[in-house]
């Protein structure tokens, strides 16, 4: 029988596949292709998480080394870290007591997507997605945080947040390149929502 964690797995796969179809056309622009890249693999990537998550409550303890960034400017994407996990985690955890398998395929993943019943939360975290995406790419716009989290990686490790710091660093570096984020973010957010009022038939 399969355990939670493969449950989790396989739905973190499933996404990540899924997320890279349906925005092939974003992640073919070339200045969108690093973010397209950090989107697909560390927010959805096939991997577990959950350390990094909890480091990312601990961040109040390393904020003030980063030039500009205050704890309110993080918030956001926390709560979207946060509430991505217990979505998966309901969802997992009904397929493993429907015994659907992981190999599951889309008319399953969204039957299941349906009966949770969650399109509150759901729209939530589209909203999260969407205005975590415009601040973070504001912060991006600093070069002087760019340089403290390339010199802060040992300091993050030794109070315990390298797998959080590392996450920031990466989706600092995938902006680098971008210099609008205005069609990246509206495109996702509106693609999302139709789909989501497409499973709920709203």
């Amino acid at each position: 029988m399969n355990t939670l964690h493969q449950y989790r797995i396989a739905l973190q796969i499933f996404q990540s596949n899924r997320l890279r179809r349906d925005y092939r056309d974003l992640s073919e622009v070339p200045a969108y292709e690093p973010l397209g890249e950090f989107f697909f693999n560390e927010m959805y990537g096939p991997r577990d998480f959950s350390r990094r998550d909890q480091e990312g409550r601990r961040l109040a303890h390393f904020i003030d080394l980063l030039p500009g960034v205050h704890l309110r400017d993080l918030e956001e994407i926390l709560e979207l870290l946060d509430l991505t996990y217990q979505l998966d985690d309901d969802l997992a955890q009904r397929m493993m007591a429907a015994n659907v398998g992981t190999d599951f395929d889309e008319t399953v993943y969204e039957h299941f997507y349906r009966v949770a019943d969650k399109y509150d939360a759901r729209l939530r975290q589209l909203n999260l997605v969407r205005s975590s995406l415009y601040n973070v790419f504001q912060l991006s716009r600093s070069s002087l945080i760019g340089m403290a989290l390339r010199q802060t990686v040992f300091v993050a490790r030794l109070v315990g947040i390298s797998e959080v710091h590392t996450f920031l660093r990466r989706g600092y570096e995938a902006l680098q390149h971008v210099t609008t984020i205005d069609h990246f973010a509206e495109t996702i957010y509106q693609r999302e929502l139709d789909r989501l009022n497409r499973i709920y038939q709203r």
